[in-house]
Parts: structure tokens; C-alpha cells; sequence
């Protein structure tokens, strides 16, 4: 079994998984384990809701220099403080940050209808993307700078809020399809709904409750 269909075998054990636990923390790390098999990529992160910001939950094959690099998305002037719109809403960096605002555009190629971001090569789409279509979304590029060309970018939603991302990345190129990317939004939104149930109606609901729509 390979491609969309072992991704959709791995759906019916990876809720099996989150429903036989009480604690969100550990379900994410579950389905994050067999998201990782199942996807065959080398590198696989959940982002989940803290605060203002969405750090990195669970990491698998990222290392902690990317972690430390990449894990907050709240930009910052040199004081620390938190850069804001006028509206005071922070401003978020790079593609991770366009996809939990809710910010991809469908009509442009690397975004997909569910406001999922994905690429196959991303040092093509680096050479080949006019600079006026990145307008408001502040690009770091660093997945690209370690040497990964395959990135998707999945929203975790749940009840009308975004509570965190799903992370897919491969150095090797053509590890996504249109359907693929389909199949793993199906996905991160019922993970992210059992986990925000799950928090709700147990001792972790404070944890699992800190998102805002």
C-alpha cells in the first residue's frame, strides 16, 4: 500500500490512537508518530496554540537548532517586544504564519483550497515567485536554507478556530499531490477535534481551551 491510500489507512489508526487517551499532549505526539510513517517524511511538527503564539507541540527528525530557529511565529523588534498590527493583533512571520491567519489565497498556486501551504520544490518556487505575490506574508525561508524541498503546511481546526499546524517537510522533492494535501486537511481537523474535546471534558480543558477564535 503507498500514497493517498496508506495516508488513509493511518486516518482510522491515528483517531483510534487520540481517542484512547486523556491527555492532549500525548495524543498529538501519537498521531504525530504515525503521521510520520505514514507520510514517509523525515521531518514532521504540530504547532499548537500557546497564547498569542503557536510554538512547536511535537517535533519528529527537525532537530532543536530548527526548533530554536523556527518555532516562534510572533515577530519581534529588537527590544523583544511583540510586533502588532494597528488593529493589535500580532504580526506573524513566514508561511506558517499566513496559514493560521487564515491568510493563504487559493488562486495562487502553492496555496490549496483548505488554506493549506505546499510545495514540492521549494527552491524553485523561491526562484519563480514574483516578490509582489509574498505582499504581507513575511518569508524567513529557512526550511529551504537546511535543505528541504518538499514543505505542506496544514491548519488544524476545530470548532471555527485555528489551534494549531500540521508540518510535513522532505529534502527530497515530489513528496505531495493535490489529493494528498486534501487527505491530510481531512486529517489535522479531526485531530484537532478530539483533542479540543478531549480537553474540554478533562483536567487538561485549560490547556486545550487557550486558543481564541
Amino acid at each position: 500500500m503507498g500514497g493517498c491510500e496508506q495516508v488513509r489507512e493511518q486516518v482510522r489508526v491515528i483517531l483510534s490512537g487520540v481517542a484512547s487517551t486523556t491527555d492532549p499532549r500525548a495524543a498529538l505526539a501519537e498521531a504525530l508518530d504515525a503521521i510520520s510513517q505514514a507520510s514517509g517524511c523525515e521531518s514532521v511538527g504540530i504547532r499548537w496554540k500557546a497564547g498569542e503564539d503557536y510554538p512547536y507541540h511535537v517535533t519528529r527528525g527537525f532537530g532543536r537548532d530548527f526548533v530554536v530557529i523556527e518555532g516562534p511565529l510572533c515577530e519581534r523588534d529588537t527590544a523583544g517586544l511583540v510586533l502588532r498590527y494597528p488593529d493589535g493583533t500580532p504580526q506573524y512571520a513566514c508561511m506558517c504564519g499566513a496559514v493560521v491567519t487564515g491568510k493563504a489565497d487559493p488562486r495562487l498556486p502553492f496555496f490549496s483550497k483548505g488554506g493549506s501551504f505546499w510545495t514540492n520544490q521549494t527552491t524553485a518556487l523561491l526562484k519563480e515567485t514574483p516578490p509582489e505575490t509574498m505582499t504581507g506574508i513575511r518569508t524567513r525561508n529557512y526550511c529551504n536554507a537546511v535543505g528541504y524541498e518538499s514543505v505542506a503546511l496544514i491548519p488544524m481546526r476545530a470548532r471555527g478556530t485555528t489551534w494549531g499546524l500540521l508540518q510535513l517537510n522532505s529534502r527530497e522533492p515530489g513528496r505531495f499531490t493535490k489529493k494528498k494535501i486534501e487527505i491530510y486537511e481531512v486529517l489535522a481537523s479531526e485531530i484537532a477535534e478530539a483533542v479540543v474535546e478531549m480537553g474540554a471534558r478533562g483536567p487538561a480543558g485549560a490547556w486545550a481551551r487557550d486558543a481564541r477564535p
